[in-house]
């Protein structure tokens, strides 16, 4: 049921804005930027921390309270490690890392590793000044986690501010200026959470509408050439073993529709061809409009079931305003598939071979008798 809904997606053309990949490539994110330059704000944050072994401010000659810094001070170090190597990119635009929950992991690494070390600081002044490092790790959350955990993030670092700002009333300052502080902190810290978070979903939102517009053709609704090779490289990703079908469908005497009933019902024409072709596959199946008035379908069927859907759509003539009909032609390649994830190399492989074995077929077809189909047998192709 899961594979049947994964497939609707991708059909849809819906999945390949998921596919962190196919993404990443088409908007050209410097992701290694991001990466090292948060790297090395972790390495500053152990500066910071190391700095405080000698505040008399901070440890105070404790060996408690330096030992705790020490130990936060020299933690940066691995993490900073850990994040120069994972791939920020797919974090910022699914919210998920191919290490399990590495991202929430490093919010409350980078939460915790900061409040022990403004509780260990003596001074409760100058802890409630190091508060404001909460404001980076808020900036991490932001883009980085599900909006929860940086909801999360916001109560944890509020809660350690008050908490701080309690104290230094406590400790003798005027209650107007602790007031006044801790605000200030606490705007300075979930500001930057709630305005980073605005952007960045913004920005994923209009990311997503302009990719789904660069591959999309606007007179059928369908996915255009590149979408198609986008959804259709998913769809042999996904690991299924089993059969795949690529049909190329020509519209018979195009020109002449043009000539003769002029463009308004050539387009008319395409727009109800698109339907046809929906309405033809019973299996979730990439659509597309590869341009002019050539369309293709790519869909996981057998050579039987693909004869099936060749027959159905040779035996729905378009209609024109006119009572007048028009035939199509198609090239159908069908062949295996193995199971287990292919890489995009041999699906792009796949993908450009059975186009030019389904072009030779609908040749076929189109040089022996119009309104027909031909089918043509792909090989297996390793993975």
């Amino acid at each position: 049921m899961k594979e049947s809904a994964g497939r609707r997606e991708i059909a849809r053309g819906t999945a390949i804005y998921d596919e962190t990949h196919h993404v990443l490539q088409q908007i050209r994110l410097r992701e290694s930027h991001i990466r090292y330059s948060i790297a090395a704000l972790v390495l500053v944050f152990g500066l910071i921390a190391f700095c405080g072994l000698f505040s008399p401010a901070s440890a105070q000659g404790s060996v408690i309270r330096s030992v705790i810094i020490g130990t936060a001070a020299a933690s940066t170090i691995p993490a900073a490690v850990m994040v120069s190597r994972i791939h920020l990119g797919e974090i910022w635009w699914t919210k998920r890392s191919q290490v399990r929950g590495f991202n929430t992991w490093f919010v409350i690494y980078a939460d915790v590793g900061t409040a022990i070390c403004v509780f260990a600081t003596a001074d409760p002044r100058v802890a409630l000044c190091f508060c404001v490092l909460f404001a980076v790790v808020g900036s991490y959350s932001a883009h980085f986690v599900k909006p929860s955990v940086a909801y999360a993030h916001m109560i944890f670092s509020s809660t350690v501010t008050c908490v701080l700002g309690v104290g230094i009333w406590l400790d003798g300052v005027a209650p107007i200026i602790a007031f006044t502080t801790t605000l200030a902190i606490l705007v300075a810290v979930n500001s930057t959470v709630t305005l980073h978070q605005g952007y960045t979903s913004d920005m994923q939102r209009t990311l997503r509408h302009q990719l789904r517009m660069a591959n999309t053709d606007p007179l059928t609704g369908l996915l255009n050439r590149r979408g198609f090779i986008l959804a259709t490289t998913t769809l042999l990703r996904d690991g299924t073993a089993g059969h795949f079908a690529l049909f190329i469908v020509d519209v018979d005497r195009f020109k002449r529709i043009n000539d003769d009933h002029g463009h308004a019902t050539g387009d008319l024409v395409l727009q109800r061809l698109a339907g046809i072709l929906e309405q033809a596959v019973d299996e979730p199946a990439v659509i597309a409009r590869l341009g002019g008035d050539e369309f293709a379908i790519a869909v996981h069927l057998d050579e039987l079931a693909a004869g099936v859907v060749a027959e159905r759509i040779c035996g729905s003539p378009v209609e024109l305003d006119d009572g007048d009909q028009t035939t199509v032609s198609l090239g159908v390649a069908v062949g295996p598939i193995p199971g287990g994830q292919l890489i995009d190399e041999a699906a792009t492989a796949r993908i450009q071979r059975d186009f030019a074995l389904a072009d030779a077929a609908l040749f076929e077809s189109k040089s022996t008798r119009r309104g027909t189909y031909t089918i043509t047998r792909a090989g297996e192709i390793a993975s």
